[in-house]
């Protein structure tokens, strides 16, 4: 068992500095499999084995402690957060729901593969040790240019997707001369803007940071007498430039979202307002209309997908001091479904019934549905039928 102990720290280690890491990154991102495959690697590079059959028990095991252990964190991270800044409780007994054991699979079997590309670059490490400072230097900025085409219609210079906003449009509003012959800087063959021009560009740009750290790490080991390792360092600046890209949108989504949650707060009716449908974020965007112009500015500059399909019949309504929508039908058949649909699913947050038929339900999402039950205190049978399966309700009456 202690030649598992080091696998087991490290496991254990970056399921709790990733679950930090990523809290930008939802669950099923794809920018979060950059933090798995490290994990493998860090499970490889601490072992001291020289044969590869020889990593792959404990590289399995530390795995799968790995996958689970992070998707328990993510998960408390997210019960956290959906009561103290979202305002939507997360039933925790989700935590045992089929879907997060596939996903903790999943990370696992990520971080497997991640592993076995370890092992296979500590081989080639072991082979050509003088050689791969240059290796990562010439092919590190490829890998680097294809992780920035995840940044796309964002203001971002140095990533080849902002070749419509990003630099150097700047050349284009000044018409900065060459000093030679008096020929406009756009005026050349890779003018910029175009899409190859771009690719040209930053991988020169990033080629440039992996040329100077590389002999930056030479002068400080030769200054200072140092040891510093140049390929661990190069290497480590190459996933780092990698998951920044990656993880960009992600963390402008989710900031966003934050940003759309703390901005609902009201006192009345009036004070709410459907700025925008936008996905994907909601089809009926609800925020207090102080914050109206500001939210309206930080959702519009995300790459949208579109529009989101509603019903049409959605109004912003001040509900616990906090802006919602609310679907008003009450006499539709369709939404007494989707309420009975949504109580199945555990959507639901709270519950309040009149006398005269109508149930007004408050869904973890923000939304209101209004309908007429056919019987009274038939929404009531429906919540006790899933209580098991859903938890409690909160759930008053006149």
């Amino acid at each position: 068992m202690k030649k598992f102990k080091p696998v087991v720290l490290i496991s254990i280690f970056c399921a709790i500095i990733f679950s930090i890491a990523t809290f930008w990154v939802g669950e099923i991102d794809w920018p979060i499999f950059s933090y798995l495959i490290l994990a493998g690697f860090f499970m490889v590079w601490i072992q001291k084995e020289t044969v590869t059959y020889r990593f792959l028990d404990k590289l399995l095991v530390g795995s799968l402690l790995f996958g689970f252990l992070m998707m328990f964190l993510m998960f408390l991270r997210m019960y956290a957060m959906s009561y103290l800044v979202y305002d939507a409780p997360l039933p925790l007994k989700e935590l045992w729901d089929k879907d997060m054991f596939i996903i903790a699979g999943l990370y696992s079997f990520i971080s497997f593969l991640g592993g076995l590309l370890g092992i296979a670059l500590k081989g080639f490490y072991s082979l050509y040790k003088s050689k791969l400072d240059i290796i990562i230097i010439i092919i590190g900025p490829f890998l680097v240019l294809f992780s920035s085409l995840s940044i796309f219609k964002i203001k971002y210079g140095g990533t080849i997707m902002s070749a419509l906003h990003g630099w150097p449009y700047p050349f284009l509003i000044h018409q900065l001369k060459d000093v030679v012959d008096g020929f406009s800087i756009n005026k050349w063959i890779f003018l910029p803007g175009r899409f190859y021009h771009y690719i040209i560009f930053d991988y020169f740009m990033y080629l440039a940071i992996f040329v100077l750290t590389y002999y930056l790490i030479g002068y400080v080991n030769k200054k200072f007498k140092k040891s510093i390792n140049s390929t661990f360092l190069l290497f480590g600046l190459l996933f780092l430039m990698i998951i920044i890209f990656t993880s960009f949108l992600s963390v402008e989504k989710s900031y966003i979202q934050n940003q759309i949650s703390r901005a609902k707060y009201c006192e009345a009716e009036s004070d709410c307002a459907i700025i925008a449908n936008i996905s994907p974020f909601s089809c009926a965007i609800v925020v207090n209309k102080d914050n109206a112009d500001r939210i309206l500015k930080l959702v519009k500059s995300y790459p949208s997908t579109g529009e989101l399909q509603c019903s049409g019949r959605e109004k912003a309504i001040c509900m616990q001091n906090k802006c919602r929508i609310s679907i008003d039908n009450t006499s539709n058949e369709t939404y007494w479904e989707i309420l009975k649909q949504s109580i199945e699913n555990c959507k639901v947050e709270s519950i309040w019934q009149t006398h005269d038929l109508e149930v007004k339900a408050v869904l973890k999402s923000g939304m209101v549905i209004k309908v007429k039950e056919p019987e009274i205190d038939d929404i009531f049978g429906i919540v006790i039928e899933f209580k098991d399966k859903c938890g409690d309700i909160i759930m008053g009456t006149e």
